[in-house]
Parts: C-alpha cells; sequence; structure tokens
C-alpha cells in the first residue's frame, strides 16, 4: 500500500463550491467555501475550481503535507475513467461536455478523480457518516433540486455508463410538471424546496418572497397554510422513497440537504409516510436516519473516492 498522506476534496454547487483537506481517515484538517459562479461559462466555473484547490493546496503545504490526491464531486454525469462531465446539468445554465481531471492535473501535478456530486455526498456519508457499518444504504439530498445516491454491497451503483442514480428525476405523475432535465412529472418538481415554496404560493396570493426555513416556522405556529404546505410535502418524499424501499430494499435511507435540517420530527414524519406505502417486508430493515456530515459529505466523498482511485492505480 502507498504511505498515506492527505487529500483535497471539492463539491461544486448551484451556489457555492466547499472544499477542504482531510486524512485518509475522513480527518478534516480545514475547510473553505467560494461562490461557484454557476451561470458563468465552464472555463470561469473551471477557473474558480482552481482557485479553490490552490487555496486548500496551499494550506496543506504551509502545514507540511503531502497532498497524494485531489476529489472533485460535481452535478451531472461523469465518466469517472476519464474524469469528463458528459453532457448537461439542469441546475448550471453552461456547465456541459466539460473535461475536469486533465486540466486540473496539468495544473497541480496531482492524481485527480471526478465523480457526481450526489455519488460523492453518498460515499462520504457511507464512510465517514450516517451510513458507518452499512452494506446498503440510499442517500438523498433535498434542496434545491433532490440528488440521489445509492451504495450496493458497499459499492457506488452509478449504472452502465455512469448516468444512474438520477433519483431526483424518477418520474411520480406520468402527465405532470415539465422538469429542466427535459422529463415530465419528475420527483423534484415535486418535493425539492422550490416545489415546497411554489405550493405554498398557489395557496397563499400574498405569499411574496418566502423561503423553505419560514414556512416551516409557520408551521410550527400552526399555521393553516404551512400545515397543508409541509403536510403535502411529506407526502411526496415518502411517496418517491417507498418507490425505492420496494426497488433497492437498504438497510438505511440517509437524508441530507436543506429541508433534512427542519428537524428529527421531519425525518419521523417521513418515515412514518414510507411505511404507510412501502411493501412491508420491504419496510421492516429499513432505517431512515438524517444525514451526518452536512456540507462536509461531498467533498469529504470525493476526496474518499480519491483516494480509492489513487491506491488502485
Amino acid at each position: 500500500m502507498k504511505n498515506a498522506s492527505y487529500l483535497i476534496g471539492l463539491d461544486l454547487g448551484g451556489t457555492a463550491i466547499k472544499y477542504g483537506v482531510c486524512d485518509v481517515d475522513g480527518v478534516v484538517k480545514n475547510e473553505f467555501i467560494s461562490e461557484s459562479n454557476s451561470d458563468e461559462p465552464p472555463d470561469i466555473i473551471l477557473n474558480k475550481i482552481k482557485e479553490s484547490i490552490a487555496e486548500a493546496l496551499y494550506y496543506a503545504r504551509n502545514e507540511k503535507w503531502e497532498i497524494s490526491a485531489i476529489g472533485v464531486g460535481t452535478p451531472g454525469c461523469v465518466d469517472i475513467e476519464s474524469g469528463y462531465l458528459r453532457g448537461s446539468t439542469p441546475n448550471f445554465k453552461f456547465w456541459k461536455d466539460v473535461a475536469i481531471k486533465r486540466p486540473l492535473e496539468s495544473q497541480f501535478s496531482i492524481p485527480v478523480f471526478a465523480d457526481n456530486d450526489a455519488n460523492a455526498m453518498a460515499y462520504g456519508e457511507f464512510l465517514f457518516g450516517a451510513g458507518k457499518d452499512c452494506k446498503n444504504a440510499i442517500c438523498i439530498t433535498l434542496g434545491t433540486g433532490i440528488g440521489g445516491g445509492i451504495i450496493i454491497n458497499q459499492q457506488l451503483f452509478r449504472g452502465s455508463k455512469y448516468a444512474g442514480a438520477e433519483l431526483g428525476h424518477m418520474s411520480v405523475c406520468h402527465n405532470g410538471k415539465k422538469c429542466r432535465c427535459g422529463g415530465i412529472g419528475c420527483w423534484e418538481q415535486y418535493a425539492s424546496a422550490p416545489a415546497m415554496v411554489e405550493n405554498y404560493r398557489t395557496l397563499n396570493a400574498d405569499a411574496g418572497s418566502i423561503t423553505p426555513r419560514e414556512i416551516f416556522k409557520q408551521y410550527q405556529n400552526n399555521d393553516s397554510v404551512a400545515t397543508q404546505v409541509i403536510n403535502e410535502e411529506i407526502k411526496m418524499i415518502g411517496a418517491g422513497l417507498a418507490s425505492l424501499v420496494n426497488i433497492f430494499n437498504p438497510q438505511r435511507i440517509i437524508i441530507g440537504g436543506g429541508l433534512s435540517e427542519a428537524g428529527q420530527w421531519f425525518i419521523d414524519q417521513i418515515a412514518a409516510e414510507v411505511e404507510k406505502r412501502a411493501m412491508q417486508e420491504s419496510f421492516k430493515s429499513v432505517e431512515i436516519v438524517p444525514a451526518k456530515l452536512g456540507n462536509k459529505a461531498g467533498w469529504l466523498g470525493a476526496a474518499a473516492l480519491a483516494w480509492k482511485q489513487y491506491l488502485s492505480d
């Protein structure tokens, strides 16, 4: 085995880049955040990624830590062999058909591994967070969209061409809303944070600008509109998860993202909804739990995947 050292992980999000330095056991040494410029052309986004990695690398070198590998999690379908983003990403305007691995390795002379951001998040929670000691788990992030990652027999499931596990884009309504991915009736159109806000505005025309956090607060104050919206949100999340339980029969479902921060009561009500809808035998052994790593999950998972690839090479 090659001598252990340190890793840099980076998670490219719609509003921010989360990145940091960790050791091979997932112990965080330092972490950073910067704007992602998601509406800019690919070269500008790639430059932001380079700047972020350079900042983390500068910190590591000041500490005299050798960086063995760099991991990058990005929205979209990533060919993990070449580190190339194939096709487009629904929540990034221009971020498509981008070489990630090659220009970063050329810049830093350090091995780089790139994968889908939801895969990285799932792997991070699986190794270091709520998925520890699990063989089979499903991770979802409930936020601006719905991301997902699937662990089967302790391995990430990516599909035959790296385009699998797009859980937010399973169709839950055959004649439903048009999705940014081009599909119809996608789960994230009904159970994401923007869907919840849209539902609230439909029921309350005077709502103006309102956030999910404010809706949850009004729910806690027994507001009738907020109660209706949150109850519908729980049903829509539960319906999607029940399908995943019936298909995969995982040991654990890990729920992360902004909406999961509402609290344990929210997770408990989702679990109760899943139990109502899932097949009894499929649901029996499933735990539904909140994610543990927060914003760290994506970049820690990307770093861990890079280390795994580094060792195999």
